[in-house]
């Protein structure tokens, strides 16, 4: 079962954490490819550590950086190059494949997803629920600072407006997130001959100051992708989701029956937590330790941290 992860030297202790919380929930063998961007030799060697300590089989290869030079020369983009990696994935892979981001943690069998029937479609993913509500809440909603600012509010929402277009589509339940992605990169190649085209720089050029590689991937695979429940993909705020969904506020008034389950099924039974945006479970701060005690998701990280240092003899500094 391969498993792909792309990393940068920010992100190795994160990103061992995920994977060695993916093994220990797979009821299958996985065989984890790391792609990794300005790596020393301190970080080949704690991925050394953690392999044989756990009994993984991880091996490193080096990102190849010179596809997206000019990207990384845009300097108002605040992802690193690696974060395109997932462009790449049809030339680099053979078979079926799941990558995932470095800031997950992983609590149910991915095999189940590897398995899955993707309905004749060549990847499968989770609906984003950030974008579900991405036209009231970067275009039609007017807030306080909008008024302050308006010229800059008026900015922001063209540059929303652009990438909509830039899409073909309106985001909503029909955008999946890029941070848990079952490739089937041999069915890629063979019905998408134009994949080659996944990372040219003029097709990521209207998506460098949003998610580029989230974009353009919805872009190439509008309409042709398995839904995967919301479950295997979950954002730490699910619950505050849900009673928004339940109606104290308006925001999710257009979801679907369908959506609605999934969010209460992810409240109640999250197979991967995915810690996206800026507050990560292992960055310190005082608003650490009041999500600590507020959000699941945080809880469960520190427990599994406690239990990756028991394992690993690696001290995780939080």
């Amino acid at each position: 079962m391969q498993i792909v992860y792309g990393v940068n030297a920010e992100y190795v202790l994160p990103a061992l954490v995920s994977i060695w919380s993916l093994q220990r929930s797979a009821s299958q063998p996985v065989e984890v490819t790391i792609y990794g961007e300005g790596f020393c030799e301190s970080h080949y060697n704690l991925i050394q550590r953690v392999g044989d300590n756990c009994g993984l089989s991880i091996s490193v290869s080096d990102f190849d950086e010179t596809a997206f030079q000019e990207y990384s020369n845009i300097t108002t983009t605040r992802f690193p190059n690696i974060s395109l990696l997932s462009l790449l994935l049809p030339r680099l892979v053979d078979g079926r494949c799941l990558f995932i981001d470095a800031d997950t943690l992983v609590l149910g069998d991915v095999c189940e997803l590897m398995s899955s029937d993707l309905g004749g479609f060549p990847i499968g993913a989770c609906t984003d629920i950030g974008r579900v509500t991405y036209l009231e809440d970067r275009i039609l909603n007017v807030k306080a600072s909008d008024l302050l600012r308006p010229t800059h509010a008026q900015q922001k929402k063209v540059k929303y407006l652009n990438c909509i277009l830039s899409l073909g589509f309106l985001p909503g339940e029909n955008y999946f997130n890029s941070g848990v992605v079952v490739m089937d990169c041999d069915r890629i190649r063979s019905d998408c001959p134009d994949y080659v085209d996944l990372a040219r720089m003029d097709k990521l050029l209207p998506y460098v100051h949003t998610s580029a590689d989230q974009d353009r991937l919805n872009e190439f695979f509008a309409g042709k992708w398995f839904q995967f429940p919301l479950k295997w993909n979950t954002r730490p705020t699910i619950r505050k989701d849900l009673a928004r969904l339940d109606g104290q506020k308006h925001k999710f008034r257009y979801v679907t029956d369908d959506f609605l389950a999934q969010v209460q099924e992810a409240v109640h039974s999250p197979k991967v937590w995915h810690f996206m945006g800026r507050k990560k479970p292992w960055n310190k701060g005082w608003w650490r330790r009041r999500l600590l005690i507020r959000r699941q998701a945080f809880k469960d990280y520190v427990n599994a941290l406690r239990d990756f240092e028991i394992q690993t003899g690696i001290t995780f500094d939080m």
